[in-house]
């Protein structure tokens, strides 16, 4: 199943929405300044396929209207809706480089797990003792 893209008025009814939720401040920048409803968007349906039909959800009715005003009757109608496509322009918002590192959140860093010997022999201390010896199947038989 293919989605469609987002149409140029489905984006700019989204920036507003967007910059509603997350306007610029000094230091920070906007939500459609970050790319939210560009580059980020892009790669964030790579991840979520499905993404332009649910913000579709929020975006049609707030359509020309002022979105200060749709988001409100969004949260009092539907919170959880209202609380997804938060979250999502936030996510997406987060995807950003420049934005992460403004706040000092560096993102996701690969680190190589730290597992000393010791703790190993502790975990596995039980499963030596309990022994490798047949267990009992469900047909009354075993097996090794």
């Amino acid at each position: 199943m293919t989605v469609a893209p987002l149409d140029q008025a489905e984006l700019a009814t989204l920036s507003l929405l967007a910059d509603t939720l997350i306007p610029p401040a000094p230091g920070a920048r906007s939500a459609t300044e970050a790319g939210v409803t560009g580059p980020l968007l892009s790669q964030a349906i790579g991840y979520a396929p499905d993404l332009p039909d649910r913000l579709r959800q929020v975006i049609a009715p707030a359509a020309g209207r002022p979105a200060a005003e749709a988001l409100a009757e969004l949260k009092r109608t539907s919170p959880a809706a209202y609380d997804s496509f938060c979250e999502t322009i936030a996510a997406i918002y987060f995807m950003s480089n420049e934005v992460r590192a403004s706040v000092g959140f560096p993102g996701r860093e690969a680190a190589p797990a730290r597992v000393d010997v010791i703790d190993l022999e502790a975990l596995l201390m039980p499963v030596l003792e309990a022994g490798f010896g047949p267990r009992p199947t469900e047909g009354g038989g075993s097996q090794p």
